[in-house]
């Protein structure tokens, strides 16, 4: 003798749908912020000074959130995402941080701490570990030297990636910029 199939419960609940918790990332919506140093002296780029190259080094950027491309212009701190790309309004070359997107985890889950590590711990580390990139300047620099002893340092990000996680205004950050030279 065949068996009867069950029947479900007259009072099932239906099971709880998934729900995705994350669209897909897009182009930002609006401006995010731009950054521009205080005037820094550049003497040593003058026109009777020697050197071969000249970088922008740019130390503990955050990359936790949005993805981004980070213009550099020289004394122009008026630059914003529609300037161009050319040497007369002070473009000095670009950069490219590819964000994390933000935080999925637990309270606590990227928050970088290295300070438990050992120096013989060779493990890599912890994914978001600030980040540095370094641009060469160095004919935008001879061209701020022929006319100024100061020059000001603008990075414009510009959105290429975000989701409702990232902070799409203020994604530009960083703890150091500085002009580096080679002999």
């Amino acid at each position: 003798m065949a068996k009867k199939p069950r029947k479900p419960p007259a009072t099932a609940v239906p099971a709880p749908q998934r729900r995705h918790s994350l669209a897909a990332p897009t182009r930002g919506k609006g401006p995010a912020r731009t950054f521009t140093s205080r005037p820094v002296r550049v003497e040593f780029a003058a026109p009777e000074h020697r050197f071969v190259r000249a970088d922008i080094e740019i130390s503990g950027i955050f990359h936790g959130e949005a993805s981004y491309e980070g213009r550099i212009f020289l004394n122009n701190p008026k630059a914003d995402a529609e300037t161009p790309k050319d040497l007369a309004h002070g473009y000095a070359g670009s950069f490219h941080i590819f964000g994390h997107g933000g935080c999925l985890g637990d309270v606590g889950h990227c928050e970088v701490s290295q300070h438990n590590r050992e120096s013989y711990d060779f493990r890599s580390p912890h994914p978001l570990t600030p980040a540095k990139k370094r641009v060469t300047v160095t004919t935008a620099l001879r061209e701020i030297a022929k006319s100024s002893k100061t020059a000001t340092i603008t990075v414009v990000p510009v959105v290429t990636a975000v989701n409702e996680l990232c902070d799409a205004e203020n994604v530009f950050r960083c703890e150091n910029i500085q002009f580096v030279t080679y002999n």
